[in-house]
């Protein structure tokens, strides 16, 4: 290989060494960010006041129904 080949060559990969290098920045950004999702902000600690008032009022269709 020539020296003018093979200088061509490494300008080439060191510009690629450039670009890789800020890609890794980048990556290593992300990798560092915090978490949006916490499990314990969405855990959910059961049935709700709507869904009480709901199975409340289900309830008492059912034994309306009933007595008739």
């Amino acid at each position: 290989m020539s020296h003018d080949r093979s200088a061509a060559m490494f300008a080439r990969v060191s510009s690629y060494g450039k670009y890789a290098a800020v890609f890794l920045k980048h990556l290593r950004g992300l990798w560092d960010a915090p978490v949006s999702y916490r499990r314990e902000a969405h855990y959910m600690r059961g049935p709700g006041p709507k869904w009480r008032e709901k199975q409340a009022g289900a309830k008492a269709a059912r034994n309306g129904m009933a007595d008739r």
